[in-house]
């Protein structure tokens, strides 16, 4: 949690949240977002007041800076916004580095980490290169003292957030850093396609999940950056530097190589290009001094820049059909403002009193028109949805708490978002945090749960994984409710189809929801006779995985699914192919083709589908007795759909609609899950199970218990080297092979137990000692 809290939650900014009640989160949320984009202007428009006397252009700088394409496409990224702010500080504490003025640059390296060390470790890369930039053009006897002052306090910000950044690294080791990227020498896209995103209204959707990194500036802007290298002031020498610099950070928004050292050797999943912000910064830079220079222009330099603007134009009218953001309204805008632009530059600049405050005017309005365009391209969840959500989930969860104190997991059948249990309070199993343990995504991904790099869900669950990992109680829709109005309605979406939930007990209705509880679920820890040993987990086999997961916890050598045959399919508009087994194309292109099956179960066993992570709802449309089921993936993973439960001798419809002209269903399963079996295992093995509670934020503690044999403690809680282990109030250790190579475990000899958990955070505790002695040593060598 420290290293989530060091990714997500400790901007100071987030300290508003505590002056309204809960209920009003998603409202400060926004008041949040607001004061930091305000704060991004204020910071920048500080820096560039300093470097050019008119005050109409500072303004200008820092408000384009403020709504660049960066904050606009993460403005609901909010944990990125801070080292935005911070850059232009982290610039102005290096110029005073190189001025041997006063600084504060302990301070804004501190900041830096402290708020977001993902993004301060771009902000922190970039001012290494501007100041390496910088020190060029001094004397090589004054290079080195220098560059020493910068690293020095550099190091001193860093070691005083050593109690952040210890628990990050360790946590980042164990996740995302513990699995590889491929590297390679090949571009992201074609470098070109770059120039569709200088234009105004340059986001939509499409963007955000997988598009390219977002560098817009006022295109005024653009053009006065280009401008700086064109000048006849400014020296040759500065130019190269500043531009071999400019060049790399344009490089780095697609060679694989320079993205992946950007963004810490991992891909970004959605929102490319995260260190934009700093070529966004510098380029505004760059314009500033170009500004400054109150150059006249001659003829030959604004012909460069009428030609590089018609070019851009061009390029985005011919180019826009391969771009949904390059409508006809942002294709006009980007025309009618590089045109202002050019305006300016070649006849206003110098030679008017109004000259600023006119760039300043079209600057603002510049960027009220792109953040019209962009926002426009984008679709928000409605707040009384959200606010229906938790007011209804919280009030379930809330009420199992009440009747029940012990240690358990809780899920639904339906989610909002992957985070739900922070929303609604409970210990869920899905997730979304970019601070994952590789582990436990690795395990829940062989088990069949939908997942991708930083996120998992309950989707792929069945009766086997909520008896084992202790999903005591389940949410449902209340179908049975009385009509409500329109916005107190709950919105069910994203379904995961868990027909067999409904097997378990009703513990209670509520307005919305029914709280289902099972009974057959294990404790987080349990005894199991079997040692631990690795597992070897086949991904292409979820069903078997899962029951490896079975018995390894038990000790019970069962096979709990079988195969069940597929019924002979119905064919409307399909052909299917000679020789291929389970592989259709259509007849007719032009009109919809199905593919239906209909089986009746035998027993009333649970019953599921598998489909492979190739099927999903970009190849089909999916519905079960007419129920449209969701096949979203993620990370392209087999996972187990629902059929049906307690249904014998009732026919199961179930429907392909293609979307492809082909569907290829050879790698496509049914099975049989044996719920009588999996219940009367599951009975009997729970039986002897200790019972545990959770005492304080950091303890577990046991009952009293015997064992007639040494026997071994396993868990479902994630191995780690900070929990401390204690029997009868003596330390054991831990076992060196991960229970389902996951999670915790230990052994217990013959004899009576009474356990006790710890969680002693020893990296943080290490980094709290850094971070005192750093300060200590700070003030005794300043005094």
């Amino acid at each position: 949690m420290l290293a989530t809290d060091a990714y997500y939650l400790f901007s100071p900014f987030n300290l508003l949240l505590f002056l309204a009640p809960q209920k009003f989160l998603s409202q400060m949320v926004l008041v949040i977002i607001a004061a930091k984009i305000a704060t991004v202007g204020l910071t920048s428009y500080y820096y560039w007041k300093q470097k050019i006397d008119n005050e109409f252009y500072a303004l200008a700088a820092s408000a384009a800076y403020a709504l660049s394409g960066y904050t606009i496409a993460n403005h609901f990224n909010l944990m990125w916004l801070d080292s935005v702010l911070l850059l232009p500080l982290l610039i102005d504490a290096i110029n005073r580095v190189l001025e041997q003025k006063k600084n504060h640059l302990i301070l804004i390296t501190f900041l830096l980490w402290f708020t977001n060390f993902y993004t301060a470790y771009m902000a922190l890369a970039f001012g290494l290169f501007y100041l390496l930039s910088k020190l060029f053009f001094f004397n090589k006897k004054e290079r080195w003292p220098l560059f020493w002052e910068y690293l020095k306090k550099s190091m001193w910000g860093s070691f005083l957030d050593a109690s952040m950044l210890l628990p990050v690294a360790v946590e980042m080791l164990q996740g995302k850093a513990a699995s590889s990227a491929t590297w390679s020498l090949g571009f992201q896209f074609a470098p070109y396609n770059e120039l569709a995103k200088l234009a105004d209204g340059a986001y939509d959707f499409h963007e955000m999940q997988e598009g390219m990194p977002n560098i817009y500036i006022a295109l005024p802007f653009v053009l006065l950056a280009i401008f700086y290298f064109l000048s006849k002031k400014i020296n040759w020498r500065h130019k190269l530097a500043n531009g071999i610099l400019l060049i790399f950070l344009v490089a780095s928004l697609f060679w694989t190589p320079l993205v992946l050292i950007w963004h810490l050797g991992q891909f970004p999943v959605w929102y490319p290009g995260r260190f934009s912000f700093v070529l966004i910064f510098f380029a505004l830079d760059l314009a500033i001094i170009a500004l400054k220079q109150r150059e006249k222009i001659s003829f030959w330099q604004i012909g460069v820049l009428i030609l590089l603007a018609i070019g851009l134009i061009v390029f985005i009218t011919v180019d826009s059909k391969s771009f949904a953001f390059l409508n006809q309204n942002a294709q006009t805008a980007s025309a009618a403002f590089l045109a202002l632009g050019i305006l300016f530059i070649g006849f206003i600049h110098n030679r008017s009193n109004f000259a600023a405050p006119f760039f300043c005017l079209i600057i603002e309005l510049e960027l009220i028109v792109n953040l019209v365009l962009s926002l426009n391209n984008l679709a928000y969840q409605n707040n009384a949805d959200y606010q229906n959500f938790v007011q209804n989930t919280k009030q379930v969860t809330q009420y199992a708490k009440d009747h029940d104190d012990r240690l358990y997991r809780m899920e639904k059948t339906f989610y909002r978002s992957d985070d739900d249990p922070f929303s609604a309070n409970y210990y869920g199993l899905s997730t979304f945090n970019s601070i994952s343990n590789q582990r436990v995504l690795n395990l829940l991904s062989n088990l069949g749960f939908v997942n991708n790099s930083n996120s998992y869900t309950n989707y792929g669950s069945t009766p086997i994984t909520d008896d084992l990992f202790g999903v005591k109680y389940y949410i449902l829709p209340n179908d049975d409710i009385t009509p409500l109005k329109a916005n107190e309605q709950m919105k069910y979406s994203n379904s995961s189809n868990r027909i067999d939930t409904s097997d378990y007990d009703i513990v209670k209705r509520f307005e919305q929801l029914v709280l289902m509880k099972n009974d057959d679920t294990l404790p987080f820890l349990f005894l199991t006779p079997k040692s631990t040993t690795k597992v070897k987990f086949d991904s292409t086999d979820i069903t078997g995985n899962q029951n490896k997961f079975f018995e390894a916890a038990t000790g019970k050598q069962t096979q709990l699914f079988s195969s069940v045959t597929w019924p002979d399919p119905k064919l409307i508009n399909i052909s299917g192919w000679d020789g291929g087994w389970m592989q259709y194309t259509k007849k007719d292109k032009a009109k919809e083709g199905r593919v239906i099956f209909n089986f009746k179960p035998q027993t009333d066993n649970s019953y599921y589908l598998e489909l492979p992570g190739n099927i999903d709802n970009d190849s089909i449309n999916l519905t079960v007795n007419g129920n449209s089921i969701n096949t979203d993936v993620r990370d392209q993973n087999s996972r187990l759909i629902n059929l049906g439960s307690r249904q014998r001798g009732q026919t199961i419809h179930v429907v392909f609609t293609l979307k492809n002209n082909q569907l290829n269903l050879n790698a496509a399963n049914l099975w049989c899950l044996n719920t009588k079996k999996l219940e009367q295992i599951m009975d009997k093995f729970k039986q002897k199970q200790p019972q545990f509670k959770q005492t304080s934020a950091l303890t577990i503690h046991s009952n009293s218990f015997s064992t007639k044999k040494t026997e071994t403690m396993n868990s479902t809680i994630p191995n780690s080297f900070n929990w401390l282990i204690l029997d009868n109030g003596h330390i054991i250790h831990k076992n060196k092979i991960p229970f389902m190579n996951t999670f915790l475990n230990f052994k217990l000899n013959k004899g009576t137990h009474k356990i006790t958990l710890i969680y002693v955070p020893w990296v943080f505790l290490i980094g709290i000692a850094i971070s005192l002695l750093t300060l200590f040593l700070y003030l005794s060598i300043r005094k």
